[in-house]
């Protein structure tokens, strides 16, 4: 009875140790297989808001855990222009990246933004970079006199819609919310003394804008 007990120890103290091994072996396995190498796009220099990307790019090692789905892995074409300043050796994310020309904001320029809905801003047919007159209309004519033109040649920097959200990105998310193509917002590039301006008509009457 005894050497029988002593018999069944030693089985469960067995299959006890192989459970351990067994799991300690697969913990480690899924360590190692976190700790994999995986090759992404970074930046060899550094890179202005507005230039062009491609010539600035090489590979750099990550571990895979560290890996998120923005990055570019070196496979991948990563090519266009800098939505913002990328600075050497960091990694390149895809909303970084703009595949047309970004207007780029020069060191007297401001941005300044305005309220918009779809007659005042063309028809919604406008894009960053784009080039326009800032036209107005009094609330009160006979107060604040006739309809004039604010601003020229004024370029813009960025179009959104009522949540906030970029119309062009929207239109690739949700193709059937008509509403979110519409324009509410237009951030202007202007100088300081414009966008002062731009503010004082905007308070007193609707601005408008003229494409070219």
């Amino acid at each position: 009875m005894l050497v029988k007990k002593k018999a069944i120890l030693i089985a469960l103290s067995l299959i006890l140790a192989g459970g351990l091994s067994f799991f300690q072996y697969q913990y480690f396995k899924s360590m190692a297989e976190s700790d994999k190498k995986i090759q992404v796009i970074a930046a060899v220099s550094d890179i202005k808001s507005g230039e062009k990307i491609d010539t600035k790019l090489g590979i750099k090692e990550i571990p895979q855990s560290a890996y998120v789905k923005e990055m570019y892995l070196a496979n991948e074409k990563a090519t266009g222009y800098a939505k913002v300043d990328i600075a050497a050796g960091s990694y390149v994310l895809k909303s970084m990246v703009s595949h047309e020309e970004v207007p780029v904001l020069k060191e007297d320029m401001r941005r300044v933004t305005i309220g918009v809905n779809l007659t005042s801003s063309l028809a919604g047919k406008i894009k960053p970079g784009d080039f326009v007159d800032i036209g107005w209309v009094p609330k009160d004519e006979a107060k604040d006199g006739a309809s004039k033109i604010v601003a020229e040649k004024v370029q813009i920097y960025d179009v959104v819609n009522k949540s906030g959200e970029d119309v062009r990105k929207a239109d690739k998310n949700n193709q059937y919310d008509k509403e979110s193509l519409i324009p509410a917002a237009v951030t202007l590039i202007v100088t300081p003394e414009q966008a002062v301006i731009i503010k004082e008509y905007e308070a007193k009457g609707s601005l408008f804008l003229l494409g070219y």
